[in-house]
C-alpha cells in the first residue's frame, strides 16, 4: 500500500476516534440524583434519605411555614424555621440544641429550598458550636447541586 494511502487511512482512523469521543463526552449526563456534593460538610439529598432512615442523622427544615405547606417536609425531618423563629437566632439555637438531646456533635444536616440559606447558616452552626452541622445544598426544589428532595421522589411529610 503506497504511504499516500496508509497516511489518509491513518487520518480517517483518528477522525473517526476522535469523533467518537467527542459524541460520547457531549452526549453524557451523569444523573444528579447521584451526584456527591463537592463541599465538605455536604450531602446529597438521597444520601441524607438514607442516613436519616437508618437513625444515623436527623434532618432540619429551616424554611418558613409557608413553605412546609406548599411542598411539605422530608419524611422524619424537623420543622424548625430559622427566619420564623419567634425567638430570633438565638431562639433558633437552643431549639436546635434541644432536638440534638444537648449534644451539639451529634450529626445532623439542614436543607432549605434550594440550598442558599443552608449554605449561610452553616458557617453560622459551626462558629456556634454544632460541630455536627451538614447541608443539603440541593435543597428541596434543586438547585446546581443536584435534583432537589422533590424531583428525587424522596418521603415526605405534609
Amino acid at each position: 500500500m503506497p504511504s499516500r494511502s496508509r497516511t489518509c487511512l491513518l487520518c480517517l482512523f483518528l477522525v473517526l476516534v476522535a469523533g467518537a469521543i467527542f459524541f460520547s463526552i457531549s452526549f453524557y449526563q451523569p444523573t444528579q440524583s447521584h451526584t456527591i456534593p463537592s463541599r465538605p460538610g455536604t450531602l446529597s439529598a438521597g444520601q441524607a434519605w438514607a442516613l436519616l432512615q437508618n437513625g444515623e442523622i436527623k434532618v432540619i427544615d429551616i424554611r418558613r411555614s409557608e413553605e412546609w405547606q406548599q411542598t411539605g417536609t422530608p419524611r422524619k425531618s424537623l420543622r424548625l424555621s430559622f427566619e420564623q423563629h419567634p425567638d430570633g437566632s438565638q431562639g433558633f439555637l437552643r431549639d436546635l440544641e434541644l432536638a440534638l438531646d444537648g449534644d451539639k456533635t451529634k450529626p445532623f444536616a439542614i436543607i432549605c429550598r434550594t440550598g442558599n440559606r443552608t449554605g449561610t447558616l452553616l458557617p453560622f452552626l459551626h462558629a456556634h458550636g454544632f460541630s455536627g452541622a451538614m447541608d443539603i445544598p440541593e435543597g428541596i426544589a434543586g438547585s446546581s447541586h443536584g435534583k432537589g428532595w422533590l424531583r428525587n421522589d424522596l418521603p415526605l411529610d405534609r
